[in-house]
């Protein structure tokens, strides 16, 4: 009769745990490791897109210039869709500057952003130590605070020695847009960075993806109107900027 109810007791218990592990690999764990501020890498075992975030969004826009060629198209998505936008573009800006100083931080501290759209690869296309430099993203992404951060590579003009593998690896591609396959178009006498109409396309490309493939969906309507002439944003140059004392 001892070993009858044992034999229940361990039964109940293998069944419970099982129970548990099902739960959290299908329901817990897509949840703490997407929304980690230590890793926030988007999980690929879950087959639905969740659901869009209607609500309103304030944007921070950063990364290297690349998110100049963007900002315009990006703050006519705002506008369209009552988001609010900052915008700071960091020439030259790396991986590797990004991660030795306080400067994302100092900016999400700043502006307070619900949601940011972080652009950065362009300068390290041709880097010996593409994959080394997963290092610099967590110390990146510790200065997010666990805000949902979209990462957008660069819009490749040659073929790059790694950075968008290693980006691709690091989030998967819910949470890393790959751009190096869309066509571009530059400004003329530049052979990196997109022209007005390359950027709108680029936006529009990463709204449509944001919207229906990527693990943060918000509301971005494809707006009708031209893209603004100007837009406020702060410009930064190597060497690193820092945070002033409190």
């Amino acid at each position: 009769m001892k070993k009858g109810k044992t034999a229940v007791a361990v039964s109940a218990l293998v069944v419970a745990i099982c129970t548990f592990i099902y739960i959290y690999i299908d329901y817990l764990a897509p949840r703490i490791v997407s929304h980690s501020a230590v890793s926030q890498v988007c999980t690929n075992r879950r087959d639905t897109i969740p659901r869009t975030d209607t609500t309103k969004q304030n944007i921070l826009l950063i990364g290297d210039s690349m998110a100049y060629s963007l900002m315009f198209r990006v703050q006519n998505y705002c506008n369209y869709n009552h988001h609010d936008l900052n915008v700071v573009t960091w020439v030259s800006a790396t991986t590797e500057t990004y991660a030795n100083c306080d400067t994302l931080e100092y900016f999400v501290n700043l502006y307070k952003p619900s949601y940011i759209l972080f652009v950065i690869g362009a300068n390290e296309m041709f880097v010996s130590n593409a994959a080394e430099r997963v290092n610099n993203v967590d110390r990146i992404i510790m200065q997010t605070h666990g805000i949902p951060t979209i990462w957008i590579g660069p819009p490749n003009w040659k073929e790059d020695t790694g950075i968008n593998n290693m980006l691709m690896k690091k989030f998967g591609p819910r949470q890393f847009f790959l751009s190096k396959n869309l066509k571009f178009t530059r400004i003329k006498g530049d052979v990196a960075h997109p022209d007005r109409p390359a950027g709108t396309m680029w936006m529009d490309s990463i709204a449509s993806w944001i919207k229906t493939k990527s693990f943060f969906p918000i509301r971005l309507e494809k707006p009708v109107e031209e893209n603004p002439i100007h837009v406020d944003f702060v410009k930064l140059v190597v060497p690193p900027f820092n945070a002033p004392a409190n």
